[in-house]
């Protein structure tokens, strides 16, 4: 394998620990395709089943993956890693050894591979990840991660949407110090993003030029006051050269980060350290119409002049304010600022050949002095289960954000909800989640504006909406009992427990057609005051499953469902055939069954449903067949068959449960 030019060494195996630890296991694209994290369980006794969505919405299968059988196996996987990802760090025979040592053993799962598990190259290697390396256009990528067992029988799959390419990272390093030692120049980088953080690329540029190149650098990780940071050392350094460094952050797939700040250092003989302006603070004096900085820094010896820079974005266009000569500690700002507006500031130390690292960056607001006397208008309140949707209508051309307060009642004191909703829109719109409990309540809002001179308005006018607290109690003990022609339904009646509950919702399945309450219907609605309900609209010889559950008066909340119950019609002396078996060869699906010793069949009625499918008739076979043998089956597909008795008699059995195979 092909290893980076940078070379990671590990300061202390603890501080890699907690890097690692604090990575997602996740599914994401980079640089030239997608990764799917399928899953922590190793696929030993089982496969992990990809399918792809086409454009036609098919699912394709693309991939079935296992953990490795041996250490010859995880290296011939290493090896078929994607370029870009095998690239980021070199991977040693003996790093390659502890993983297979991890795999092998029975009760492993990803997370014995401990600081590995979260990295994708070893993720991969274990057989719970994969790589797809056939994307060629941009665009949101759907897959299903299904189990397939050793029978071919799968599960359930779980979806997921990758888009590519991978939009770029907010992950950051942050130059916080450079040191000048005995042959080699050392920078501190503070990671903005720990648990995402691979690495770092360091680049090198001769000092006010712009061609940055790639070098080599060692990197170690430690902690400084609480916090990670990258040392970077440069040791390819020629005395009283003055170089210009910026690092790059990448992650475990190489997708990259963004590019610090510059920073210059004037390699000279005699090792210094320049130092960094400290206690850098920004208090406003709006009486003054202006914001007045000070600061301290240590090392006067190197320090020729303090200058001040100044934007309105944090990360972007600063300018430079002022130069000030060495000693000075303060500053008074007051040339073209504008009240409302958050204004950034940070200083760094001058010593005639480069600067300093830059301070820390303060934000400040200089506030004005208007007044603010008409609060927001036109507020309401709608609410879709436990979230409050309010709506309403800035009032004024000076409003900075806005206030939003909440009271459990009607006439009870508000409470304010969060921080200023900072906005400048007309119209607005928020959203509040109320807490989820079994009591109903009722609860009221009301919003006040905040100008640019930071004064708050009175409180609009109060609206209020009721809410059953989310927790509806469930119908239990539901029971059914057959009448003639009818089926009767009765639940325990719960809707005392909670006031809100006004009706019953009763549903009704005829077959589960491979889904769960596939098929399910509103049968009808019962009001509260009574807990039965007859079903008079069944029909001999079939399976029906019921639910119940509770509603409120606007049927925006409901409980969960009671327990299914599931009662069979009979169609006199029709029974269903025993013993269903499909077995799967390489071409063709053969069905078996035990007929019923009693009555006179007529007829055996075989039917199918592809996966997802609608079932249909497949074949009708002589009253005295028990097999069959599907050759048109398709190699690949799941299909699920089930069987019918037609009688003499005319009556029908109940299907079969389904049983299911795949060429």
């Amino acid at each position: 394998m092909k290893t980076k030019r940078i070379t990671v060494i590990a300061f202390a195996l603890l501080v890699f620990m907690q890097i690692a630890v604090a990575q997602n296991y996740k599914s994401q694209s980079y640089a030239t395709g997608n990764y799917i994290f399928c899953g922590k369980e190793l696929a030993k006794n089982f496969s992990w089943l990809i399918e792809k969505q086409d454009a036609k919405g098919k699912w394709i299968s693309v991939a079935e993956i296992q953990a490795p059988k041996n250490a010859a196996d995880c290296r011939a996987r290493l090896m078929s890693l994607p370029q870009v990802v095998s690239a980021v760090t070199e991977i040693s025979d003996g790093m390659t050894d502890f993983v297979w040592n991890k795999i092998k053993s029975p009760s492993a799962t990803l997370d014995s591979l401990y600081i590995h598990s979260t990295d994708p190259r070893w993720q991969y290697v274990a057989g719970a990840g994969w790589f797809d390396n056939e994307i060629k256009t941009p665009g949101t990528y759907k897959y299903r991660i299904s189990r397939l067992s050793g029978s071919r029988s799968k599960t359930q799959g779980r979806e997921i949407s990758v888009s590519f390419p991978p939009e770029p990272s907010a992950d950051e390093a942050i130059p916080v110090r450079y040191k000048v030692n005995m042959g080699y120049i050392e920078i501190s980088y503070e990671l903005s993003d720990i648990g995402n953080t691979a690495g770092l690329k360091l680049q090198r540029s001769p000092y006010m030029q712009n061609a940055f190149s790639e070098i080599s650098a060692e990197t170690m990780f430690a902690q400084e006051k609480g916090k990670m940071v990258a040392l970077v050392r440069d040791r390819n350094v020629t005395t009283g050269m003055i170089y210009s460094y910026v690092a790059i952050p990448y992650d475990g797939l190489g997708n990259l980060g963004k590019q610090s700040e510059p920073v210059n250092v004037n390699f000279i003989t005699k090792p210094a350290d320049i130092g960094i302006v400290t206690e850098f603070t920004v208090t406003p004096q709006p009486e003054k119409g202006g914001n007045l900085l000070k600061w301290d820094y240590d090392h006067a010896a190197f320090v020729n002049a303090i200058e001040i820079y100044r934007s309105t974005s944090y990360n972007d266009n600063y300018k430079r304010v002022v130069s000030l000569p060495a000693g000075q500690n303060e500053y008074f700002d007051g040339s073209d600022l504008q009240p409302s507006i958050t204004y950034y500031y940070y200083a760094v130390l001058n010593n005639g050949t480069g600067n300093s690292l830059p301070s820390a960056r303060v934000p400040v607001i200089l506030r004005g002095n208007k007044e603010n006397i008409i609060p927001p208008q036109d507020l309401t309140a709608t609410r879709s289960g436990n979230v409050v949707t309010l709506r309403f209508r800035r009032v004024g051309y000076d409003i900075h954000g806005y206030y939003v307060y909440r009271a459990d009642g009607y006439t009870s004191e508000l409470q304010q909800l969060q921080r200023m909703l900072h906005s400048t829109d007309s119209l607005l719109t928020y959203t509040d989640t109320l807490p989820v409990s079994s009591r109903s309540a009722v609860y009221s809002y009301a919003v006040a504006s905040v100008n640019t001179s930071y004064n708050i308005s009175p409180v609009s006018s109060r609206v209020s909406i009721s809410f059953s607290g989310g927790l509806m109690p469930v119908p239990d003990r539901l029971n059914a009992l057959l009448e003639e022609n009818a089926v009767k339904l009765v639940w325990s009646d719960v809707a005392g427990l909670n006031p809100s509950v006004t009706a019953y919702e009763v549903y009704r399945s005829t077959r589960s057609q491979g889904k769960e309450y596939g098929n399910e219907q509103l049968l009808g609605t019962v009001n509260f005051m009574s807990n039965s309900f007859t079903d008079r609209q069944v029909m001999p010889g079939r399976n029906y499953v019921y639910r119940v559950r509770c509603i409120a008066a606007d049927t925006t909340d409901v409980s969960s469902f009671s327990l299914p119950y599931s009662i069979y019609v009979p169609a006199g002396s029709a029974l269903p055939p025993g013993e269903v078996s499909a077995i799967a060869s390489s071409k063709v699906i053969t069905l078996k069954w035990t007929l019923p010793v009693a009555g006179d069949i007529q007829s055996v009625l075989v039917y199918r449903a592809p996966e997802n499918g609608k079932e249909s008739l497949l074949k009708t076979l002589d009253g005295k067949a028990e097999s069959f043998t599907d050759d048109t089956a398709e190699k690949g597909k799941m299909y699920y068959y089930f069987i019918v008795v037609k009688y003499k008699n005319g009556a029908e059995s109940r299907p079969t449960d389904a049983v299911s195979a795949r060429i």
